[in-house]
């Protein structure tokens, strides 16, 4: 007898489960699908992360100077470890 696409709860020849289970099965793997080529689309054509230069000791230096987080004498102090 010829079985119809509603008798196997639209899971067809070569589903996982029949059933509702089935259709779970399959609507989770194509949402890992999906979920992993945006994650993999983001990480490659992120200009954020790829843009920003990597600051160098003296540049945090000035900016922690330029906040007030340190004074004048502690700057020039570090300054002249970090030049040798």
């Amino acid at each position: 007898m010829m079985r119809y696409w509603n008798d196997n709860w639209l899971c067809g020849p070569g589903a996982y489960l029949h059933g509702p289970w089935g259709m779970l099965v399959n609507l989770g793997f194509w949402i890992l699908v999906i979920f992993l080529f945006v994650w993999l689309f983001k990480a490659v054509f992120n200009k954020n992360s790829a843009a920003r230069p990597s600051s160098s000791a003296q540049e945090v230096l000035r900016h922690r100077y330029a906040a007030g987080e340190i004074d004048r004498q502690e700057y020039e102090r570090m300054m002249r470890e970090i030049q040798g």
